[in-house]
């Protein structure tokens, strides 16, 4: 019993020692009411939200366009949103963060999941990429791609954009990430400061796995952040004003 006892305390002191971040919570699709087949966002979700459903559920021989596979490899819903501070991308897929391993009609062949390709300039290029196997890492400049293939064979037509980046030039830590079981399905979280991109005034995400079967693409419009010299500019004449006003009451 002595000997229990011990083990308990240990444990609950290593609980207490965890970060919040490790445990597999979801970090924001549960908060805003999102679960399978549930898919509107609720009132928690800023109110700059876009959302895509391309739920497979049944029929079609499994096919999900461009490729098949059924709900093993569904992407069934893809969320990309901001506030004033933070950029929030979810994603809801059957494809798990361990891969699958599954007979290519030759042999047995694994595929990973992707990382999460962002263009935050317009210009059909991914700027930065969230590093899914890293945790969440975010990579950016000189950024290469490896696209999807199955078993070395053409990737499926619109897959076959980037599956994972391969080499960058610059890496910085990101708010929050998570890629776990979710609602019987996989969640994949992230949020992210939004002085990471700079000025922008849109962004572009796109997901897939390593055999490329389904894509998830999202795209918002974002009213950049004001620069500190326009927010000063701003509080000056405010303040400019608020004297004038003054001059003009006393007289």
């Amino acid at each position: 019993m002595k000997r229990l006892s011990m083990i308990s305390g240990v444990l609950v002191v290593l609980g207490l020692l965890v970060p919040a971040g490790a445990w597999a919570t979801p970090l924001f699709l549960d908060d805003w009411g999102i679960a399978y087949l549930q898919w509107t966002p609720n009132a928690s979700a800023p109110a700059n939200v876009q959302y895509m459903v391309e739920d497979y559920v049944s029929g079609g021989g499994g096919w999900l366009g461009p490729g098949d596979g059924g709900q093993d490899y569904d992407i069934e819903a893809m969320y990309l949103g901001w506030d004033a501070t933070k950029y929030y991308i979810g994603i809801v897929t059957g494809f798990p963060i361990t891969g699958r391993t599954d007979y290519n009609g030759t042999y047995m062949q694994h595929y990973d999941p992707g990382d999460i390709a962002l263009d935050v300039t317009g210009d059909n290029v991914y700027d930065f990429a969230i590093d899914v196997s890293a945790g969440g890492v975010l990579r950016s400049g000189n950024l290469a791609w490896q696209n999807p293939d199955i078993a070395g064979l053409p990737a499926w037509g619109g897959a076959a954009d980037p599956l994972r980046v391969t080499s960058w030039a610059n890496s910085s830590p990101i708010d929050a990430f998570r890629y776990d079981t979710f609602s019987g399905r996989y969640s994949i979280e992230a949020i992210i400061d939004r002085n990471a991109f700079g000025p922008v005034s849109s962004v572009f995400a796109h997901w897939t796995m390593g055999c490329g079967n389904d894509l998830g693409e999202i795209a918002i419009a974002v009213t950049p952040i004001p620069e500190p010299a326009s927010i000063l500019l701003l509080g000056g004449g405010l303040a400019a004003a608020g004297m004038l006003f003054g001059r003009r009451k006393k007289s």
